[in-house]
């Protein structure tokens, strides 16, 4: 120690100046007891005093200076120590007045001794800076960045005393900020910006503490800057800490209170920063998000419509979160946006918008892929037109979504297909390309078929789609799809509800309309054998139905053919064909009928279906009125409408099945089909329909 202060003293001999301070006050400065250094500083204190009376301002010009580099920013511990109570010793002896012009020279050392690595001396640099600012008050509002870097960096400081004495200068430092309120916002958002982004839970809650401080100041304009740190604050929601989560959730309260009472608020940036995180990890974050955007539906209406495709963008995947909480207010969002494209007459990028809506097609939950289609429909039902340049874009992904897993979100797809397809354009189109895919994807046929088209015929009416996929399928070159289609069409049409006015209109064929319907269901009909036959026993043209089994001998039978009989015999038995059983009590109105029922008997194997079947013949056969059926069928009137050639109909259905019987023959020897091989003397599986 005694070699440092001699050391001291020799420089300042060979410098040419005397030292501005008594070698005694250097000596007290310096020493390692700080009672010394409080009494070295306290001459300093009243040798400033002096040295203000006497305006000598150049000679504190050259004090501070000495100070600070002999002291302050020497190597030795207990010089920086001496230095900074020095230093805010002179700060006491300039008092207030004729403090400003010597603040920056008093500031930027002690600053520096923030990051010093002994944490006594940041302690004491606190004190000083805290002693300084004491003095300066408002003086020292122009150093607020630097000063607030300082304090920010110290707040994570790992000694205690530190963070006390931190706590203390930021208490004083906050209260003249609030006299003065003169902060230079733009200047300190960028540091803010800087900082904000820290994980330290201490640094966290000083950053919250000091925005609300500065957004509390009347005469400070934070909220014009929010988009600068609101991601910031956003993230202090998943900090560990409670009490930092619960001081951010205040502070964006209090933004949020801020933002409905000015009507000047940018909300475009503001959603853009809210809307990724929507996506977040933390639930709270979500949560926070979402309700700010869903007050910014409601307070900025119109002036959201520019952001309206991104909004949706966010919103939806987000009614699939698991959280009840985020789920209600994406809800609420969900239905606020709505309410505000439905209720808008202003313009927006419809073309931005269906392509969102599209996108969360592909989404993996359920629930968002419904309100996806849900939108698409609102926004068909708005302006259709303004819709139609981009349907072609629309199209394929609405027919991929008819592949979806959920059963729910086909029917909703479907419904707004049908809506789509109101334009006659759009329904040829569909209805190509339903038979695209079904013949391309035969899973997705037996799978869904029957509830794509059933679901269809909820919105267009059946006869129309029926009408339209038998004129494709009868030019159909893929004989063993048609086949199946027509089976499954011919299955909807016998079964489902939704078919229950086209199953009466077709059942006497007593008006054109019903004539022309059954002739062009009966071109594509032709494909399937079985299927012809049960189409002219529902339109009780018995007649024709015995012609087309005594065709069959022509035929090459087949399991599939004896499969789908089977099940027709079945279908007898149900509440479809009470007529048809009837009409077994009226021989001789309708021998066709028993001679065609017979001819099937004939054709079965012994099954179940033919027990089914030959048990309800010996029914009418023991009531003794078989007798009645005419000697002479040529006298009996049968298939006589007029609007139906039943002769072309027929040489049509032979024709299509000999083209079934070629392509099967073809197959089977290319080896491509082995199950399509005509019946030999294998019986087909009895029916357990």
């Amino acid at each position: 120690y005694q070699r440092r202060v001699r050391g001291f003293f020799c420089r300042q001999l060979m410098s040419d100046a005397p030292p501005p301070i008594s070698a005694k006050i250097a000596q007290n400065l310096a020493d390692k007891i700080y009672e010394k250094r409080k009494q070295g500083a306290l001459e300093i204190e009243e040798q400033t005093k002096q040295l203000v009376q006497q305006q000598d301002y150049k000679q504190i010009a050259v004090v501070i200076e000495y100070l600070t580099t002999n002291f302050a920013n020497s190597t030795n511990n207990n010089n920086r120590k001496g230095g900074l109570i020095s230093l805010a010793a002179v700060a006491i002896g300039l008092g207030g007045v004729a403090l400003p012009k010597y603040l920056s020279s008093l500031i930027t050392p002690v600053l520096k001794c923030f990051s010093d690595m002994d944490s006594k001396i940041r302690y004491f640099a606190c004190e000083s800076m805290y002693n300084i600012l004491k003095i300066g008050r408002g003086r020292v509002i122009p150093h607020f960045n630097d000063i607030f870097d300082g304090m920010c960096k110290l707040a994570a400081d790992p000694d205690q005393n530190v963070k006390n004495g931190v706590q203390l200068l930021d208490r004083l430092f906050k209260d003249i900020v609030t006299e003065n309120g003169s902060v230079d916002v733009p200047k300190f958002i960028p540091l803010l910006k800087e900082r904000i982004n820290v994980k330290n839970g201490s640094v966290r809650s000083f950053l919250i503490s000091w925005i609300s401080v500065l957004n509390s100041v009347p005469e400070i304009e934070l909220l014009q800057y929010l988009p600068e740190f609101l991601d910031g604050v956003l993230s202090f929601l998943s900090d560990d800490k409670v009490e930092i989560r619960r001081e951010a959730e205040t502070l964006l309260a209090e933004f949020l209170k801020e933002i409905k009472q000015n009507s000047s608020v940018n909300f475009g940036k503001l959603v853009e920063i809210l809307l990724p995180l929507c996506n977040s990890n933390c639930e709270l974050i979500q949560l926070t998000s979402l309700m700010w955007i869903n007050e910014f539906i409601l307070l900025g209406k119109e002036k959201l419509l520019p952001y309206s495709a991104a909004l949706l963008s966010g919103i939806l995947p987000c009614l699939s979160i698991d959280s009840p909480d985020v789920r209600e207010i994406s809800i609420k969002a969900n239905d606020n946006l709505m309410a505000l494209m439905k209720d808008t007459q202003e313009p927006f990028d419809v073309a931005k918008f269906l392509s969102s809506a599209s996108l969360q097609l592909l989404n993996s939950y359920v629930h968002t892929r419904m309100a996806a289609l849900h939108w698409v429909t609102v926004l068909y039902n708005k302006n259709s037109e303004a819709l139609h340049p981009y349907l072609g874009e629309l199209f394929p992904a609405l027919l991929k979504t008819l592949s979806d897993p959920s059963e729910k979100v086909v029917k909703q797809d479907l419904e707004v297909m049908a809506r789509i397809s109101s334009n006659s354009l759009y329904f040829d189109k569909m209805m190509h390309s339903l038979i695209a895919m079904f013949s391309t994807d035969p899973t997705l046929l037996e799978t869904r078929g029957p509830l794509i088209i059933r679901q269809l015929s909820l919105f267009i009416s059946p006869e129309k789609i029926f009408r339209t996929l038998s004129d494709i399928l009868a030019k159909e070159e893929d004989m063993t799809f048609a086949s199946t289609m027509v089976q499954i069409l011919n299955s909807i049409l016998l079964t489902a509800v939704e078919c229950w006015s086209m199953r009466m209109n077709l059942k006497n064929l007593d008006n054109t309309n019903s004539c022309q319907l059954f002739k062009a269901l009966y071109h594509s009909w032709c494909h399937n054998a079985a299927a012809t036959f049960s189409l002219c026993l529902l339109t009780q043209q018995y007649k024709h139905t015995l012609r087309l089994i005594q065709t069959f001998s022509e035929l090459d039978l087949t399991v599939d053919f004896l499969v789908e009989v089977d099940k027709l015999v079945q279908l007898l038995e149900s509440p479809i064909f009470t007529s048809l059983r009837l009409q077994l009590l009226e021989p001789d109105k309708y021998p066709y009928l028993f001679k065609s029922l017979y001819g099937i008997l004939m054709l079965l194997p012994q099954s179940s279906a033919f027990e089914t079947l030959r048990t309800r013949l010996a029914c009418v056969s023991s009531l003794g009125i078989l007798h009645l059926i005419p000697k002479q069928l040529e006298d009996v009137p049968g298939d006589n409408k007029e609007d139906i050639d039943f002769d072309e109909l027929l040489a049509r259905f032979l024709t299509l099945q000999r083209k079934h019987i070629e392509s099967q023959r073809s197959s089977h020897l290319s080896g491509k089909d082995a199950s399509e091989e005509p019946i030999k003397t294998t019986e087909p599986k009895p029916s357990t329909a």
